[in-house]
């Protein structure tokens, strides 16, 4: 059996970028504040899965509010590799 990632990517992928291009604030990730059309069933399900695979993976945490942001591990895709290391040379500098 294949799998076809093709649904998942597009919700995942949307949900990165729109999480990274807001990077740190807590975003609202839900289907209508990424699409601009109305979910089918499918696409709404397909949605909720990406983001239940997102937080598995770790790449996206949960904030107050049912808001999310990325992780750690999600900044390594927008070539962050540790924030942690990043913030050092920050303080280091100053």
């Amino acid at each position: 059996m294949d799998i076809n990632l093709e649904k998942f990517d597009k919700s995942a992928v949307a949900i990165l970028r729109h999480l990274a291009a807001e990077f740190p604030t807590g975003k609202r990730i839900d289907f209508k504040s990424l699409f601009t059309t109305d979910p089918s069933d499918d696409e709404f399900d397909t949605h909720r899965g990406a983001i239940t695979v997102l937080r598995d993976k770790k790449l996206i945490v949960e904030t107050k509010s049912a808001k999310f942001t990325l992780s750690n591990e999600g900044l390594t895709m927008f070539g962050i590799a540790d924030i942690k290391s990043h913030l050092q040379t920050k303080v280091d500098a100053q």
